[in-house]
């Protein structure tokens, strides 16, 4: 069993944004996804990440947001793989990769974080919740391997319906790789 600590910063919403959301209200959903049939958005589906981004965004970041894949070689996003690459390097990225497959190897999963959150000075990766969504062990593991390989930190964004200020706080998550 190991552990790790994490940054979670709790952020405030109004529930009457994510009403507006889930009724594809067009003054908040990006075009891109009001064309999309799914019943995501009708679920709320992306209104976390679509907050995060607006927040890092806000704060003077440069926000990728579920468009990169650095598990796999053949990324349907590949230019923002190798934007991303620039900043984390090709060999620490082969060694990140060879010790995922051995995490797979041994039978666990791995689920990539939601954001890539970045500037000229820093960068970090970033899993959004809401509600009573948790923090789940595969994405603790790539957490923990993108600290272990890249040197970059990750943090958990909760979004919450009931605070009114932006609140920060570690948290230990234990898990088995």
């Amino acid at each position: 069993m190991r552990s790790i600590e994490v940054e979670q910063i709790t952020i405030p919403y109004d529930t009457e944004l994510l009403l507006k959301w889930k009724a594809r209200d067009e003054s908040i959903v990006p075009p891109f996804m009001l064309d999309w049939n799914g019943p995501g958005i009708n679920n709320g589906y992306d209104f976390g990440e679509w907050m995060a981004e607006r927040y890092f965004e806000g704060q003077g970041y440069n926000v990728f947001a579920n468009e990169f894949d650095l598990l796999s070689t053949n990324s349907k996003f590949r230019r923002y793989d190798e934007m991303m690459i620039t900043i984390i390097g090709t060999e620490e990225l082969g060694n990140f990769r060879e010790a995922i497959n051995g995490v797979l190897e041994r039978g666990y999963r791995i689920e990539t974080p939601d954001l890539f959150v970045f500037d000229l000075e820093s960068c970090f990766f970033i899993e959004v919740k809401k509600g009573k969504d948790k923090l789940r062990e595969p994405q603790i593991r790539f957490i923990y391997l993108a600290k272990e390989y890249f040197g970059i930190e990750s943090k958990l964004l909760y979004l919450c319906d009931k605070s009114i200020e932006v609140k920060f706080e570690k948290i230990n998550f234990e898990f088995d790789i």
